[in-house]
């Protein structure tokens, strides 16, 4: 099986990460509301804004990146055109 690439991996943790934060910070304020506490909870958005945050900075990033690499001049079309990689042909997509 093939290694993935390290900015991939990074955005499939965060994935990850943001599951279970979000999901951990939502049952621990409904485990604040059914015990009473009758207080705001601020503490919530930030603990699951602040890493949606995150995530859109990673994406943002990475978007950048990939389109980078996919333009003239990139790292991945100058080895598509380095293979010979036929831009008119009927079973590839054009670059």
């Amino acid at each position: 099986m093939k290694k993935r690439d390290f900015s991939k991996q990074l955005i499939s943790d965060i994935r990850w990460l943001l599951w279970a934060v979000t999901t951990g910070g939502l049952l621990l304020a409904g485990y604040c509301i059914h015990k009473g506490y009758t207080g705001s909870l601020p503490w919530l958005s930030g603990m699951v804004g602040l890493p949606w945050t995150a995530h859109g900075v990673v994406c943002s990033f990475y978007l950048n990146m990939a389109k980078s690499d996919h333009k003239a001049g990139g790292i991945t079309f100058e080895a598509a055109k380095k293979a010979n990689f036929d831009n008119n042909s009927g079973d590839s997509p054009a670059i």
